[in-house]
């Protein structure tokens, strides 16, 4: 199986974002210039350490919204940092991460012995057992397929800590965890939350997003109330110089006051890449879209080796 390894870029001044200590856009949208809003108490990422691990969950409960697309952009740019990643696939959707990503299964297995997200759910194996290999060095996916929503319904799952535990027990080498949630508010989406850590907020700059703004937030809130989960961060897919861009990207900074609000500009990229089975990283490596996720994933995360 050949692997594609990825490697650090260098990002061109001119295309680089600045980084800002301010919560706001004033400019009129046809002036829009992008740029990393930081809140006031960000201190520069450290390095992970050894025997280290991060969990990252990329949560709204809108579908639309860019989830899929930052839970493995992200998860490239943390590989070309020299880490090891993995991605849990917790939306159970047709042509979701799982379809895109595509797990390297072992030659010759019966696709009906082919272990998901959904039996881990079920108590029947540990994460590591589901755990395969993808296309990227140091990238490894768990997937999950349609059936997995049978999690929703069934009242034989009830352990809302059930993958929290399953991380916990991993003996993987694993640096970094990174859950793509269900946009659905239900078990599954409990389940997500309840493992505690790093909430990253995707959000399409849309009317449709706008509106679900408040209830996002509400849902988060009361997360927080349980869980050990904290937003990290405001990303703000498929932006552009428009009205729509400034609005949502104001409020959510003022939702989310401790969280840095990037920016990722749309590309004809993102929508191509994925029928190519590829990230968008590999697919081009100078779109501004791969530019600006490298970018966050810097600002979240430190390279390894990098002085702390």
């Amino acid at each position: 199986m050949v692997q594609v390894t990825l490697e650090p870029l260098k990002i061109p001044e001119r295309l680089r974002m600045p980084t800002v200590f301010e919560r706001a856009w004033a400019e009129p949208a046809n002036r829009l210039r992008p740029r990393i809003l930081l809140p006031a108490s960000f201190t520069a990422p450290a390095p992970i350490a050894p025997g280290e691990h991060r969990v990252f969950m990329v949560f709204n409960r809108k579908g639309g919204a860019g989830k899929t697309t930052t839970t493995l952009e992200l998860a490239c740019v943390f590989a070309a940092m020299g880490y090891v990643v993995r991605i849990i696939d917790a939306d159970p959707q047709d042509a979701g991460l799982t379809g895109w990503l595509e797990p390297r299964y072992p030659k010759g297995l019966d696709p009906k012995n082919r272990l998901t997200l959904k039996h881990v759910m079920y108590g029947e194996v540990g994460l590591d057992d589901v755990t395969y290999r993808t296309r990227y060095t140091n990238v490894f996916l768990v997937p999950s397929y349609e059936d997995c929503a049978v999690v929703e319904y069934d009242p034989a799952i009830n352990g809302e800590r059930t993958l929290r535990r399953a991380i916990k027990r991993s003996e993987a080498p694993v640096d970094i965890t990174i859950v793509d949630c269900p946009p659905k508010v239900g078990k599954l989406s409990t389940f997500t939350l309840a493992i505690g850590g790093e909430v990253l907020v995707p959000s399409q700059l849309s009317a449709l997003d706008q509106k679900s703004s408040e209830s996002l937030l509400r849902t988060i809130t009361e997360a927080q109330e349980e869980y050990d989960v904290r937003v990290r961060a405001a990303v703000l897919t498929a932006w552009g110089r428009t009205v729509i861009s400034r609005e949502v990207g104001n409020e959510m900074a003022e939702h989310y006051p401790d969280a840095l609000v990037c920016p990722i500009r749309r590309s004809v990229d993102a929508t191509t890449a994925p029928k190519e089975n590829k990230s968008i990283r590999e697919y081009n490596k100078r779109s501004t879209t791969t530019l600006d996720f490298d970018q966050l994933g810097h600002m979240l995360v430190a390279p390894r080796g990098a002085a702390a």
